[in-house]
């Protein structure tokens, strides 16, 4: 697999593949790269978890029950 990441400065890029692809079919895919968000981002991984630990229901007083308990 060959990967290369570019910012165009026209419509027309050339690319010099590796010389094991000469021969062999090779896929050739273009489109646009989605900024990765910042740390400090209102979405980011660290405030979702902040966010889901701060709403947190502690579900440990709740009383066991068994399947048998509901037919009775």
């Amino acid at each position: 697999m060959y990967r290369q990441i570019i910012i165009s400065e026209s419509n027309s890029f050339l690319l010099n593949l590796p010389a094991n692809f000469i021969g062999r079919q090779v896929e050739i895919i273009a489109f646009p790269v989605v900024a990765r968000k910042k740390a400090g981002d209102k979405y980011s991984l660290e405030n979702a978890l902040k966010f889901f630990k701060k709403h947190a229901v502690d579900f440990s007083g709740v009383a066991k029950w068994k399947r048998e308990d509901l037919y009775e």
